[in-house]
């Protein structure tokens, strides 16, 4: 969620002229900042579990300019990077990105593009997928467009790191969304689909390739906070996504609150 642009007081505000008070708090008001955190049963990531099936804390920062400019920082527990035997020390996931958004004369479509970065603090092994960085990079780029009862949009990302969660020379993978948002009549539910797919790019990583789908019905109990539950599957190889004993990508329910400030 976003929230109203901040507002900050001006300390002596009555010794100065109205003109510059204004014009300070114009020049402030150009950029607004926002916040989110939530609770979640599980960390599902592109369709697969981070934490596999355990709750996640996750909660990011954003920044925004009125010219559609805007940079954020986002974090979560996960687990998968070493129970596959990717690092061997590591619990959390940092994601920075920075993009811009706007949308396309009196179309009414809006764009989105921007450059996002997976960050596993902690050291690297050499076991697991021969000591591919679990580090990514990529950029991104979406279309979304308001079509009265509901909200659609189309998304691609693109891998442009050398490695990227483990899977080596891994630049050039691809990630395609598309997203549906239903609101349900004058109630505060709003019912969302997704449908995406993941092809990697590099010798031998084509057997990882799979399509997700998400279904998703959240609640808005007031302006902050909100509360959701959800569905989504798979169809990635079991023999290929299966860490100690636990298919990563089997279907999974859960619930979440979050809250927006």
């Amino acid at each position: 969620m976003k929230v109203d642009k901040l507002k900050f007081a001006v300390l002596g505000a009555l010794m100065l002229p109205l003109s510059a008070v204004v014009v300070a708090e114009e020049a402030k008001s150009a950029f607004s900042v926002s916040g989110n955190v939530g609770l979640y049963s599980d960390y599902i990531f592109r369709g697969y579990t981070q934490t596999k099936n355990d709750p996640a804390l996750q909660g990011g920062f954003d920044i925004e300019h009125e010219s559609g400019a805007y940079a954020g920082v986002w974090a979560s527990n996960v687990n998968w990077t070493t129970e596959g035997g990717y690092m061997d020390d590591n619990s959390m996931e940092i994601d920075g990105y920075f993009g811009f958004a706007g949308g396309l004369g009196e179309t009414g479509i809006g764009y989105d593009i921007g450059v996002l970065k997976f960050y596993y603090p902690g050291t690297n092994t050499t076991a697991g997928a021969g000591g591919a960085d679990t580090d990514a990079t990529e950029v991104y780029a979406s279309l979304s467009k308001d079509l009265g009862k509901f909200s659609a949009s189309l998304g691609i990302y693109y891998v442009v790191s050398d490695d990227a969660w483990g899977f080596a020379n891994a630049d050039g993978s691809k990630y395609y969304t598309a997203d549906v948002d239903v609101p349900i009549g004058e109630t505060p539910l709003t019912a969302s689909v997704h449908l995406g797919r993941q092809t990697f790019e590099g010798v031998g990583n084509d057997p990882y390739d799979y399509t997700d789908w998400k279904v998703n019905l959240e609640y808005s109990i007031n302006d902050t906070f909100a509360l959701g539950g959800f569905y989504s599957d798979t169809n990635q190889k079991v023999d290929k996504w299966t860490v100690k004993n636990v298919y990563l990508g089997d279907g999974t329910g859960g619930v979440y609150l979050s809250a927006g400030f």
